[in-house]
């Protein structure tokens, strides 16, 4: 391996130095010589220091002997010759991270490898999530960059191609998110972008020689991440992607994927949607959310995550606001990267499921009017609007407030009178006595419903909205019942017609 003037200088930086080299001096260097030859390093004393002559760029050591300054540089080459060695098996096993953790020694600053799908490959350990920037935590959390921070390197840089081949640097000033300046190394193979390297000056100013050292760790993982592809998830014959969206599907192929999941058809399902704001170019925004695309699949582990551009769909069999992991990565996704995202209600039984998609998507539709700063939108939140805006009562019907729709199910299956005393409740404006008098129970009674019934909803009847909410849905179960039937219905709403399509916008 050839070494310059400054790989050298940056690998002897503890010791007193005095640097005279040009600013681009080559790495045409091979080794280190008592007596001058072309391309090695001369090592010779003068006055009170050592000089190291590489064709006129020189190196002066203070306070060493001149033989200790021959033994350090020659180890200098040495251990280049080995350590590039070492890099070369590394890559070759195709273990990133050992590539980093060597990488290391030589460059003393955070450095991270990528992939063309900004997937994270590797990272200098040596600092952890918190010690840089809030991008560099995001990368060490999720193992992806962030949309916002690629797309603050190519509108503040605008000037420079960072997709191009090589080596570009980059500062940005008082910037929270990308606090470092640094160096950008874009890799391609057969003319195809295959992946990047970022090195950050934090514990020492950059210079030639990290370029130099960075080229040469460029074009040997070149061919390696050149043959490295990714495919994202074809979800158009994914059987859950079927049943969200009313489609036919096998009923083996279900019960094979419901057993890798661990799901029973009975749980409770709820799904989010991921929505990434549209870009001009087409080809970049296809790749920004298989990005995405690809860190969610790695992180929302428990859940199943699908793709229909411009959404990420990620079905869960629990209520995802109870995940804690999930939902910070949603807070993250929605932080670091242009998109909204939007939550189903939660609904039992996974052949429901039909429905959440037009929910989710609804609740970011009826979210960006009303709330548009948010980007952060859950359907219970805009049911109302649902529903007053919906096209078909069945669309309505689906609205409903879950606990309502248990409440109405318990009443139409064993003529439980939970659903009843709300009404009333809410009709004499929350007054327990005024209610056990309507009633005719006594007031413990209709305080021990009461509190039972907010059990169920799991919300609180304090709340203007929630009681809304809940007067809109029995109105609408009580209509949807008498126009379906003159009879009293005992069937569960699993049996109800699927809502009909109604376009909320445009794609």
């Amino acid at each position: 391996m050839k070494l310059s003037m400054w790989i050298i200088a940056n690998r002897l930086s503890s010791f007193d130095l005095e640097l005279n080299i040009d600013e681009k001096a080559p790495a045409i260097l091979n080794s280190a010589r008592l007596a001058y030859a072309t391309n090695c390093v001369h090592v010779y004393p003068e006055k009170d220091y050592v000089v190291c002559n590489g064709e006129g760029n020189m190196i002066k050591i203070h306070n060493m002997k001149l033989t200790q300054a021959f033994e350090i540089i020659q180890g200098t080459f040495d251990y280049f010759e080995d350590w590039s060695q070492q890099i070369s098996e590394a890559i070759d096993e195709g273990n990133y991270q050992e590539v980093m953790n060597l990488c290391w020694t030589v460059f003393h600053n955070p450095l991270v490898l990528f992939d063309g799908n900004n997937k994270m490959l590797g990272l200098t350990k040596q600092y952890g999530p918190d010690d840089l920037d809030n991008e560099w935590a995001y990368v060490y959390r999720y193992g992806y960059s962030s949309l916002n921070a690629v797309n603050m390197m190519k509108h503040q840089y605008s000037n420079i191609a960072f997709h191009r081949h090589g080596s570009q640097s980059y500062k940005f000033s008082s910037n929270q998110m990308i606090r470092y300046a640094g160096i950008y190394y874009g890799m391609y193979y057969n003319d195809m972008s295959c992946g990047h390297i970022n090195l950050l000056a934090r514990d020492r100013a950059l210079n030639e020689g990290d370029y130099q050292l960075l080229d040469f760790l460029g074009r040997r993982l070149e061919p390696s991440l050149g043959q490295f592809h990714n495919n994202v998830t074809q979800t158009n014959h994914n059987v859950f992607y079927n049943i969200l969206f009313g489609k036919p599907y096998d009923e083996k192929k279900l019960d094979v994927q419901m057993t890798y999941q661990q799901w029973n058809p009975e749980d409770t399902y709820q799904l989010a949607l991921v929505q990434l704001h549209h870009e001009p170019d087409k080809k970049e925004f296809r790749t920004n959310l298989d990005t995405l695309v690809h860190m969610v699949l790695q992180k929302a582990t428990k859940c199943i995550t699908l793709k229909k551009s411009p959404y990420i769909l990620v079905l869960a069999n629990y209520d995802l606001d109870t995940d804690q992991s999930v939902m910070t990565l949603f807070k993250d996704l929605m932080n670091n990267n242009p998109v909204s995202i939007g939550f189903s209600l939660p609904c039992k039984g996974l052949k429901r499921a039909n429905r959440l998609y037009k929910q989710a998507r609804s609740a970011i539709f009826y979210g960006s009017l009303f709330r548009r700063e948010e980007n952060f939108y859950h359907f219970f939140d805009y049911a109302f609007d649902f529903i007053v805006d919906a096209s078909s009562l069945s669309d309505c019907v689906y609205a409903c407030m879950p606990g309502i729709v248990e409440l109405w199910e318990m009443q139409q299956n064993s003529g439980d009178e939970m659903l009843s005393t709300l009404k009333c409740f809410l009709d004499n404006e929350r007054s327990a006595s005024r209610t056990a008098a309507k009633l005719y129970t006594h007031r413990n009674t209709i305080l021990y419903r009461i509190q039972k019934i907010q059990d169920i909803l799991k919300c609180d009847l304090d709340d203007v909205y929630v009681r809304d909410y809940c007067r809109i849905s029995m109105r609408t179960l009580d209509l949807y019942q008498q126009k379906s039937s003159g009879e009293r219905l005992c069937s569960p709403i699993s049996n109800y017609p699927p809502p009909s399509e109604k376009k909320l916008s445009p794609d």
